[in-house]
């Protein structure tokens, strides 16, 4: 199978469950969310996202083969993915903080926000991940011939980096940036999101593609990741506007929320003299 199509497929597939995890949301969102976090219809969403994940799983072993084939393994694309495979949790979750930082210290109330937003996103897709590659132990695909994509080592995930291949967390934290800003750029300009989201997304998915060039992740790993990362910062987002009083948003945000005269809540940001 040729690897440009096998690029496409998962990018299409993780597409798909984005907009599978945002479109079905969406009805949450018109009625200022739920009073908890995870809802039921969370349950259906993960659903979906598992069962894509075991389909593109069946083709695993091809698509590891494939994208180490020597013309796609040349020292430019080695090096290319090795790059593009620095942006991952580390260098998110600090660049986000760097950016709330200086955005409170320049008073910018819009970029705090999604900066902050952002961060949390990519620390909570982050934490379940691994809650979730320490116990299922599933082994690297250069550590398992690129040929059994079902090798499990239960709970050895904790203790060893070659049993963490399930799910990509190089991808979810780069996926929930990218939903972070899609999803409050439209809070703001409904008309910039269909330029702006698949550029945002597409950039999202490489740190992914370049773990499956360096053999460090079954094509299902990314997949995973990717629902991992859009589910995290739309349940991030969503959830901080729809709850704008919540912990983080009032001590890191100095968000106010005041009742005006006709009952409704407005918000507002206190960011000093």
């Amino acid at each position: 199978m040729h690897v440009a199509r096998i690029a496409s497929l998962t990018a299409l597939l993780s597409a798909l469950i984005a907009a599978q995890t945002l479109g079905a949301q969406a009805v949450d969102s018109t009625s200022h969310g739920s009073k908890t976090f995870l809802t039921k219809r969370d349950l259906g969403i993960a659903g979906v996202a598992l069962g894509a994940t075991a389909f593109l799983s069946i083709w695993d072993p091809n698509i590891a083969q494939a994208s180490q084939d020597s013309q796609y393994q040349s020292e430019s694309l080695h090096r290319l993915a090795l790059n593009i495979s620095k942006v991952n949790e580390t260098t998110l979750t600090i660049a986000g903080i760097a950016t709330w930082g200086v955005a409170r210290l320049v008073k910018s109330p819009d970029v705090a926000d999604v900066a902050l937003h952002a961060t949390e996103s990519v620390v909570l897709a982050s934490v379940a991940s691994q809650l979730i590659r320490g116990p299922l132990g599933r082994t690297r695909p250069n550590y398992a011939g690129d040929s059994s994509q079902y090798d499990f080592h239960p709970f050895k995930g904790f203790s060893a980096f070659k049993y963490r291949a399930f799910p990509s967390i190089h991808t979810s934290s780069s996926m929930a940036v990218a939903t972070v800003i899609t999803l409050e750029l439209h809070r703001r300009n409904q008309r910039i999101t269909p330029v702006l989201a698949p550029i945002l997304f597409s950039a999202a998915i490489l740190p992914g593609l370049s773990r499956i060039q360096l053999n460090q992740h079954w094509a299902s790993d990314i997949l995973a990741g990717a629902f991992m990362g859009v589910f995290a910062g739309y349940k991030v987002t969503t959830y901080s506007h729809d709850h704008p009083n919540n912990w983080f948003d009032r001590k890191l945000l100095h968000v106010t929320v005041n009742q005006g005269a006709d009952g409704r809540f407005q918000v507002g940001f206190d960011l000093g003299g």
